[in-house]
């Protein structure tokens, strides 16, 4: 098998290609000074006996956010690049490249010089206008502004090589059958839309009662439901960074030193502040209604109306009418660009419009403008005060905690009475939760933190190592831990009564709506049927046969039984999560045999696509813990990633 799929691997798959396109498109853009991680003197990464280099990190993370500006364009900031986590991202593909090509090693597979050589002359940057490579002092070049030598850049062509090689056997061996094929071609070509009207378990509060015989029935119908997850009880020496904080104090050399060090922190972007009034053009007014409407407005401001007043009482902008249109101040990229675009035009005082954008007619009145630039020392020196006392309140906490972790071993405090004798009362507190999953929210503390990986990490009898947590710094002692059990009745007796009061209510609603459904078989109107019942008709935009219906949480039931029906029936009532739900399809696509077997090929493609990067995410996944990967964390600390220090060092 192998050797037949290594004999088909002289021909380079289309994804080299693309990769080689991507780097050269790279090697001519100037990126500027983008803040990346300096790290440690080490490397950013270490996948078995191979290294991340720092300069392949900053090469990788550069062209990675180039990537994005391009796809993105003017949408692309850096509040963007933060919640994509470029850094980590890099990072990540980089050690993914490292672990492909150890797999293209332990396969005994080789890129050759022709083939390296084939790969660079495929590229017009490198060909001169009669096609022949355009010579080696041009070439060096090219490569070197990038920061490459001639052995550094034909070795990253060799990798890539390597890596499409792996990912050519990897590909090979995935294949769709035409009964999955299919299968996910029906959940797209079958679709359906309803007309719907949701009556809410809520409103059935009053009426809805159980008692005590009730809750013991729902109990034992449900007592899986109430199952406990394996929990623990954590005692902890709580160090209190809001306490160190009010006794920090600040010299104001030190805030003006800080304010001229990160001058780049306080640079404000050009700002208008401004208010409109609105009119919708749509059902209630034509574009020409719209118009003279505005037009008249303006004429009431040019003639002295208050704008603010004219605003609350003509404005169809629900979010600024009752503030007199007022919209704040706002900078570039929040307005959709007609708006934008003459607000940043206007002159303060001056009245703008009519403006006509996708909303309809706009009245606009620039009020004030801040030009770009730095902000001045007095508007942030509370801002600069408040983020250095937190700074240093949580490092005074950091440095206490280790310390109370040092004299923990020193002293041989092994006992949670030993522990407490640690706490101060004030600074330093001893702490107990109540039982918790892993999976469940800590009081205080929140779900899904450090401090429960820590929890469910300890072993009886040992102290964690110190673990941030929102009020501080703090070191964890396990108290107890509870196996997964069933819990009695008595123990979660809220939960249950509120569940079966829930379950009644929407029967209650259940039941209205099975009369409701009578009234349509006696002539009603589905409109008529939701105004009767005080609750909106709402049209669902298409959807599939898998997951919920737009809008509509929990509401898969509803979708199987829509598929079940053809339009203009009506289908339900049918229960959900919060009440139940009586619904008309509106219009039903159907699965067609000649159009699939035009596509089949099409889509086979598609869910192979899809199997591959699964495949290779899972490989890579499987290397990292096999070759032990660690990451330099000091790179992952400067840049705020420590959280995901847990994957590494």
């Amino acid at each position: 098998m192998l050797k037949i799929l290594r004999d088909n691997l002289r021909y380079l798959s289309w994804i080299l290609w693309l990769v080689i396109i991507v780097f050269i498109a790279f090697v001519f853009v100037d990126f500027g000074g983008a803040r990346l991680g300096r790290g440690g003197s080490g490397a950013a990464a270490t996948v078995g006996d191979s290294r991340v280099r720092y300069d392949e990190y900053q090469r990788q993370y550069r062209n990675l956010e180039e990537r994005y500006r391009q796809a993105f364009g003017e949408r692309f900031t850096p509040e963007m690049a933060e919640q994509l986590q470029l850094p980590l991202q890099a990072l990540e593909q980089l050690v993914g490249q490292k672990i492909l090509l150890r797999e293209a090693e332990r396969l005994g597979l080789a890129a050759s010089d022709a083939e390296v050589r084939e790969a660079i002359l495929a590229q017009p940057v490198f060909r001169d206008e009669s096609g022949n490579f355009v010579g080696q002092e041009y070439y060096q070049q090219v490569i070197a502004y990038e920061g490459y030598t001639v052995t550094s850049f034909e070795q990253m062509i060799r990798d890539q090589i390597l890596i499409n090689k792996v990912s050519s056997i990897l590909a090979q061996t995935l294949h769709v059958p035409d009964a999955e094929v299919e299968r996910a071609y029906r959940e797209e070509a079958e679709r359906a839309r309803i007309r719907y009207l949701q009556l809410p378990a809520a409103r059935f509060t009053q009426e809805a009662t159980v008692d005590a015989a009730g809750i013991e029935a729902y109990y034992a119908a449900h007592r899986e439901d109430f199952r406990l997850p394996r929990q623990r009880v954590i005692s902890y020496l709580l160090v209190d960074s809001g306490r160190l904080r009010s006794q920090i104090e600040l010299d104001p050399a030190d805030l003006q030193r800080f304010y001229e060090q990160h001058a780049s922190d306080y640079q404000r972007p050009e700002e208008v502040h401004a208010r409109h009034i609105l009119v919708q053009v749509g059902a209630e007014r034509t574009e020409a209604e719209a118009r003279a409407e505005i037009e008249a407005l303006r004429a009431r401001i040019e003639g002295g109306a208050d704008f603010a007043a004219i605003a609350r009482e003509h404005s169809d902008d629900p979010g600024t009418r009752t503030k007199g249109g007022d919209l704040g101040f706002f900078g570039r990229g929040r307005m959709i660009r007609e708006f934008e675009d003459a607000a940043f035009a206007a002159t303060p005082g001056q009245l703008v419009g009519p403006l006509r954008t996708g909303f309809g007619f706009h009245l606009l009145e620039v009020l004030e403008r801040h030009e770009a630039g730095l902000q001045p020392f007095a508007q942030v020196e509370a801002q600069i005060r408040s983020r250095l006392q937190s700074e240093r309140a949580d490092a005074a906490a950091q440095s206490r905690v280790r310390e109370l972790a040092r004299r923990a071993r020193e002293e041989r405090l092994d006992s949670a009475e030993k522990l407490q004798t640690l706490a101060d009362g004030d600074v330093v507190t001893w702490q107990t939760t109540p039982p918790f999953g892993e999976e469940e929210s800590v009081a205080g503390i929140g779900r899904g933190t450090p401090f429960t990986t820590a929890a469910f990490a300890l072993a009886k009898g040992t102290l964690s190592e110190p673990v941030k947590i929102p009020r501080g710094w703090g070191l964890l002692w396990l108290d107890e831990e509870r196996e997964p059990r069933i819990p009695e009745l008595a123990e979660v007796s809220t939960r249950v009564r509120q569940a079966a009061l829930q379950e009644r209510q929407i029967e209650l609603a259940r039941q209205a709506l099975t009369r409701a459904r009578g009234e349509l078989g006696a002539g009603k109107s589905l409109e008529a049927v939701a105004s009767g019942l005080g609750v909106q008709l709402v049209e669902s935009p298409a959807f599939g046969s898998r997951g919920d219906v737009p809008g509509l949480a929990g509401s898969h039931e509803v979708v199987a039984a829509a598929f079940a029906l053809e339009a203009g029936q009506v289908g339900g009532p049918v229960a959900i999560a919060n009440g139940a739900v009586l619904f008309e399809v509106a219009e039903r696509e159907h699965f067609d045999p000649v159009r699939f077997a035009e596509q089949r090929e099409t889509k086979r493609k598609e869910l192979e696509g899809q199997a591959f990067e699964a495949l290779v995410d899972s490989l890579i996944a499987q290397r990292k813990l096999d070759l032990k990967v660690t990451y330099d964390r000091a790179l992952l600390e400067e840049l705020g990633l420590a959280g995901d220090a847990a994957r590494g060092s």
